[in-house]
């Protein structure tokens, strides 16, 4: 019998990106969401879609039950930490191998560049010190022999079904003609990854039992400034670019009004200087994989866009 990979966050960006992939290679898939109808309007025909309330204990169990490999794309904030325990303990009582996609918070401000998978973890802000948190529990479970862990360390990533970040408002006010605003300097570059690529190298490394138990770096087709993207993003639309940028002033006054604002000025410092990742270790184990151009990348999100807005319209 196939194993059985299964997704929670399932109606993400990431998430649904990976369950596209895994459809792709024909592996059986399970997709669990707390809107399996959103999840729906997303996925492939065909897909089990199960519900499921991550912050649930017994409702995360029950969804992991018969899964093989499961993939935690849940992003739930503050409750993080307690979510990951339950797939933890769901992995566990499945036999379950447990692939969690992260980023570079864990690190705080780079202290060399490109940044290797032994960078110090200096994270100096909440969001960091969770994400340090959760995966120093996720390596020790590991480590004891409870559920096998790899941990994907993705770039900033750009999309399809991306909505409430800056990289979704750069593409949203791009389309309206509207200024596109980086954060931080516009002339730092900053590691960004295609969506499907990023879902691709997850499958990849949950294919591989030698994968777990580590991190890896998974950084993209190359690092672009800020000014390079925008620009690229207003050429794929046909449009004259509209540059600009928000810094440190910006953040520390809005930020005290808005939720998403204080948590976009938690990064801020990765936009301030170079951010980016040394992506030699995933490379040389699998040669194989290839990036997807950013012009390309880039150039299939602005299209998914425009049909998105369209069908609002």
């Amino acid at each position: 019998m196939a194993e059985l990979h299964t997704v929670f966050g399932a109606s993400g960006a990431l998430g649904s990106a990976i369950v596209h992939h895994l459809a792709a290679e024909a592996l059986p898939i399970r997709a669990v969401a707390r809107d399996p109808a959103k999840a729906a309007e997303m996925l492939p025909d065909g897909v089990e879609i199960v519900a499921c309330d991550a912050t649930d204990a017994a409702s995360v169990v029950e969804a992991c039950k018969g899964a093989s490999v499961i993939y935690n794309c849940i992003y739930v904030g503050d409750q993080m930490k307690e979510v990951t325990a339950h797939l933890l303990a769901g992995a566990r009582a499945a036999g379950a191998r447990l692939v969690h996609p992260s980023n570079g918070l864990v690190y705080g401000p780079l202290q060399q560049v490109p940044a290797k998978e032994d960078h110090p973890h200096a994270a100096n802000t909440r969001r960091g010190l969770m994400r340090k948190e959760i995966e120093a529990m996720l390596m020790e479970a590991h480590a004891k022999g409870e559920v096998p862990v790899v941990i994907p360390r993705l770039a900033t990533f750009y999309g399809a079904h991306v909505h409430g970040t800056f990289m979704s408002m750069i593409f949203e006010a791009a389309y309206q003609g509207h200024k596109a605003l980086w954060l931080g300097r516009l002339d730092m570059p900053h590691d960004l990854i295609y969506l499907p690529d990023a879902a691709a190298a997850c499958v990849l490394l949950a294919l591989n039992d030698d994968a777990y138990g580590q991190v890896w770096h998974v950084p993209g087709a190359g690092p672009l400034t800020g000014e390079e993207f925008i620009r690229r993003v207003f050429k794929a639309y046909g449009k004259t670019p509209k540059i600009g940028a928000r810094g440190r002033t910006f953040f520390q006054l809005a930020g005290l009004l808005a939720t998403r604002i204080s948590d976009m000025a938690e990064v801020l410092y990765q936009f301030e200087q170079p951010f980016v990742m040394d992506g030699s270790k995933f490379a040389a184990e699998y040669p194989d994989f290839e990036y997807t151009p950013h012009d390309v990348g880039i150039q299939d999100t602005v299209n998914w866009y425009r049909e998105y807005f369209n069908a609002g319209e």
